[in-house]
């Protein structure tokens, strides 16, 4: 597959890309329109099934866009289409089986297929580029006058797309007909591919915006404050950085585990590696992200040192 021809937004399925790396890369960007007082409307959207409902003349198409092989491409397809398809369980394959009921294929790549990332890769990469050809994103020069743009940031499904203002003078109201048009955008695209959008699943940071649905109706998202913190890539996270909401949710995580260790009998010498190997993953991920003092990552340590004197 051509490394070059994966726009950089999309950071899922790749080898030497993480989920918090993504994160960052939203964190600094919110940062940088605070900075420049730029208006922008965010939309993080959660595209369902993806994988499981993926269009097989469209995945083909994309990924002859990245050198493979027409002979390649239909061997496999053609054998995902003709296929038999049993339930596997912890007790072995199902007896029943079960076939498309008509000559129209079942679509997807089917769950636990090995070539479903980089054919996920492979169409998200083809929408990324057409809101790139359509002129969706942000653009902005780095601290070497060099131009940087985005226009999605991708990790496999979950999905954030970003329309900005290229001035301080662009306010929220005459950007608000580019954002929605930019929700359509996409949503049409993830639609084409054979999935959606799930409204559910998905958020507009104070703008009010509709979308197709998983029915096909005109359904709105679900609208959020700047200051709200939201699950994202497994972190919570909020275009203005929320540190009192921030430093609340660490530490409910620190005094749960807590909790729940307090009263096992452990020996002192499997403390510290106990501690390293579970609580403090959760706590290191979303460091990065946070610009949280010492004083709040002390409050934040409080319950896990507790436990720690206790037990040893």
């Amino acid at each position: 597959m051509t490394i070059l021809a994966v726009p950089a937004g999309q950071c899922g399925s790749r080898k030497h890309h993480k989920a918090t790396d993504l994160a960052l890369s939203k964190r600094l960007v919110w940062d940088l329109l605070i900075l420049q007082r730029r208006a922008a409307g965010w939309i993080s959207n959660d595209a369902k099934s993806c994988f499981d409902r993926v269009v097989y003349w469209v995945a083909i198409v994309a990924m002859l866009r990245f050198g493979l092989t027409w002979r390649v491409l239909s061997s496999m397809f053609n054998m995902l289409s003709m296929a038999t398809h049993r339930v596997p369980t912890g007790f072995g394959d199902s007896d029943k089986s079960f076939r498309p009921p008509s000559a129209v294929p079942f679509q997807g790549c089917g769950q636990g297929n090995g070539a479903g990332p980089p054919i996920w890769i492979s169409v998200s990469s083809v929408l990324i580029t057409m809101m790139e050809a359509m002129g969706f994103g942000f653009k902005a020069l780095s601290a070497e006058s060099k131009l940087v743009t985005a226009q999605c940031f991708c990790f496999v499904h979950d999905t954030d797309v970003i329309e900005a203002g290229n001035t301080v003078q662009h306010s929220a109201e005459p950007i608000c007909p580019l954002v929605q048009a930019a929700a359509t955008l996409w949503s049409g695209g993830i639609r084409a591919t054979g999935g959606a959008i799930n409204p559910e699943n998905s958020v507009a940071p104070d703008f009010e915006l509709h979308i197709p649905g998983l029915s096909s109706a005109s359904e709105p998202l679900r609208r959020s404050e700047p200051d709200a913190l939201e699950c994202t890539l497994g972190v919570m996270l909020a275009p203005l950085e929320n540190h009192k909401a921030q430093e609340a949710q660490l530490i409910g995580k620190a005094k749960q585990w807590a909790e729940q260790l307090q009263y096992h009998l452990l020996h002192k010498y499997d403390v510290i590696p106990l501690i390293k190997t579970t609580i403090m993953k959760k706590l290191e991920y979303p460091m990065a992200l946070t610009t949280l003092d010492a004083a709040q990552w002390q409050d934040i340590m409080s319950p896990v040192l507790q436990v720690w004197f206790l037990l040893h």
